[in-house]
């Protein structure tokens, strides 16, 4: 896969993770989750976005671990309504983890 391809991939799932951060508004409710604050949750996020700027795999990593079923996105979403779009966002974070961890 040439570069721009794989640099494409890596922004295609900068603009999943930003739909999600869209979401965490001071708002929401975290109680499934570990986060005891959405500055806490929006730390995490930049942390992360940080990561995948600089084409990290541990960002990457860490991105799955909060798509993964009952994780954080998927209880976020659970309890403020928005589950149909998790679902859509984590089917594409999904295949685009799959190609890049290849």
């Amino acid at each position: 896969m040439s570069r721009d391809n794989m640099d494409n991939l890596w922004n295609e799932v900068i603009k999943v993770l930003q739909v999600v951060k869209s979401k965490i508004t001071s708002e929401i409710d975290l109680l499934w989750t570990h986060y005891n604050s959405v500055e806490e949750l929006r730390s995490e996020i930049n942390r992360i976005d940080y990561l995948l700027k600089d084409k990290n795999e541990k960002g990457l990593e860490l991105l799955g671990y909060l798509f993964a079923p009952t994780g954080t996105f998927q209880e976020i979403s659970m309890q403020n309504e928005w589950i149909e779009e998790y679902i859509n966002l984590s089917s594409e974070f999904d295949t685009l983890y799959k190609i890049l961890k290849t």
